[in-house]
């Protein structure tokens, strides 16, 4: 049995491995950050900077930069419980209820809604730091590999 702080350094190491590649890949290029973790909640908080190459043409963040922001943060949670085996994409759905602004920063908290061998099924609610607004929410499915 894991214990709550084996999860939650666990959770932060695989996280920063993830972001931290350095190989130019699109994570990468989102400059995501670990932001916090959670053992109750089996939950993973990531931020993201808004970037200048992430406009749409009215000067909001576009919605595809929004949810690549997810698929980068669903990703690495989908990872770190796939552990070893890594885990891909399934199906994933995102929910716009407000603009995100350029100079504005953001955090995704990923939440396990279950964590089975053959999938993994998880939620996550998009907020914006400077307003403490909801911006959007998702849910998606991960398949260990």
């Amino acid at each position: 049995m894991v214990t709550k702080e084996q999860w939650m350094r666990e959770a932060e190491s695989a996280s920063n491995h993830y972001l931290n590649l350095n190989d130019g890949g699109f994570d990468e290029q989102m400059k995501a950050y670990f932001s916090s973790c959670n053992f109750e909640e089996k939950s993973i908080t990531y931020g993201f900077p808004t970037q200048n190459w992430q406009i749409n043409e009215r000067g909001g963040i576009h919605g595809g930069a929004i949810a690549g922001m997810f698929d980068t943060a669903f990703g690495i949670t989908a990872n770190f419980i796939a552990g070893k085996n890594e885990a891909a994409t399934v199906d994933m759905a995102i929910s716009f209820l407000r603009g995100l602004e350029i100079g504005d920063t953001c955090e995704i908290k990923v939440i396990t809604v279950k964590a089975g061998r053959s999938m993994i099924r998880l939620r996550a609610e998009m907020t914006c730091n400077e307003s403490g607004k909801l911006i959007a929410s998702g849910t998606g499915s991960w398949m260990p590999l």
